[in-house]
């Protein structure tokens, strides 16, 4: 008989609790409906007055350009196709190279490539038809046996030693060389060449 008292009453207070929460769910539920109908009528209001669009369509990402700053690090690339070497130097961008574009970056360097364009880094490469400075040339100067050197750019070269080596005491085929202008690849390499015509 106890027993049966205690189940009731346990009985009887989850059925209370049951009503509690479903009464508690049906309130939060109603209120949720209401609350987005209100949302509808204020949102049809604004689009009957042409302020707002039908549907809320995730808006796109707007990419703001890349463009240079006096931080942007500056890398030019020289490959020399005539002894496959290359050069690399770095800098920060000069004022006139502050605050472009890659296409004004394209225009400033037109006979250049751009390997990589960012806020951060502009990476420019050029091919160049000459050697590299890590090249000496010998040629002849006023009849004499001279020491030149390639500029950085490839295009040119410049004197670095007239020699006192008469050309005309050289054998025919390193007169030869030497006009066409002889590419030697290291300073001991050049040494030693001198040091055989010297003797």
């Amino acid at each position: 008989m106890y027993m049966g008292r205690k189940s009731g009453f346990v009985g009887m207070v989850a059925l209370m609790i049951l009503g509690m929460v479903m009464g508690y769910s049906y309130t939060l539920l109603t209120e949720m409906f209401q609350d987005e109908e209100r949302i509808g009528n204020d949102k049809v209001q604004i689009n009957k007055a042409g302020s707002l669009s039908d549907s809320f369509e995730p808006l796109a990402a707007v990419e703001l350009p890349h463009i240079t700053s006096r931080e942007t690090t500056f890398i030019f690339e020289r490959v020399y196709n005539a002894c496959g070497h290359s050069s690399i130097t770095y800098r920060y961008a000069t004022a006139q190279e502050a605050g472009l574009s890659q296409e004004q970056v394209e225009e400033m360097y037109s006979s250049w490539d751009i390997k990589e364009f960012s806020p951060s880094i502009v990476w420019l490469c050029e091919k160049v038809d000459g050697y590299c400075t890590n090249h000496y040339i010998i040629g002849e100067k006023d009849g004499s046996v001279a020491l030149y050197r390639p500029r950085e750019d490839g295009q040119d070269v410049y004197l670095i030693y007239q020699t006192d080596i008469d050309i005309a005491f050289l054998g025919a085929d390193v007169q030869e060389r030497i006009r066409e202008g002889w590419v030697v690849d290291s300073l001991e390499q050049l040494e030693l060449l001198m040091e055989s015509w010297d003797s």
